[in-house]
């Protein structure tokens, strides 16, 4: 059996499906990111991690880009 140990997104590899598990940050950044369906529970691809650019997500069946301090901040599993 395999243990799984959460990590902020930008730790992640390109194509791996995820979890979030939560999100730190300010009122005001945690309420953005839930608008844009960031909660804790669901399921995200990381379609690429952004080494250089933008970390682009797929969520939801949207592809969405975020920046790397965002990524620092969403907790995944």
């Amino acid at each position: 059996m395999t243990e799984k140990h959460s990590a902020p997104l930008y730790m992640m590899h390109q194509g791996q499906n995820l979890t979030i598990v939560e999100i730190h940050g300010g009122y005001g950044f945690v309420n953005r990111m839930k608008e844009m369906g960031f909660i804790p529970g669901e399921k995200i691809e990381l379609i690429s991690s952004g080494h250089p650019g933008p970390v682009m997500i797929k969520i939801k069946g949207s592809k969405i880009a975020i920046g790397h301090g965002m990524a620092h901040k969403i907790i995944v599993i």
